[in-house]
């Protein structure tokens, strides 16, 4: 498992705090990845699991200015990928059968719209 390294502070990215979770793929294999949060908890897969976790972590009350950081199980020393939570929660990843996958504006799904 990762571990996690939090500087309480309010500010910028620099003094928010970083935050590290492991990926590793999920059993049904489906471009799906199963999320590990450092203190062991796991969240549902995701094809999009960084921005996943950034949602969470910011739903947990982290500091949007922290930095959360993905690396895949596989390669626990290498980090795949990595922004700041609160510009990463608002993010969401979009594909079709005429485009690649693209960044697009997260929208919670409509059972979670008051």
């Amino acid at each position: 498992m990762s571990t996690t390294t939090i500087e309480r502070s309010i500010g910028n990215a620099s003094t928010a705090g970083r935050h590290r979770i492991t990926v590793r793929e999920a059993d049904d294999r489906h471009g799906r990845f199963e999320i590990l949060l450092p203190d062991g908890a796991t969240l549902p897969a995701s094809r999009a699991p960084l921005l996943a976790a950034a949602r969470h972590l910011l739903s947990e009350g982290v500091n949007p200015f922290a930095v959360v950081e993905m690396r895949h199980a596989s390669r626990p020393n290498t980090v795949a990928a990595f922004g700041k939570v609160g510009a990463l929660a608002k993010l969401d990843v979009r594909e079709d059968q005429t485009s690649g996958p693209r960044f697009c504006k997260w929208r919670p799904p409509p059972q979670d719209r008051g």
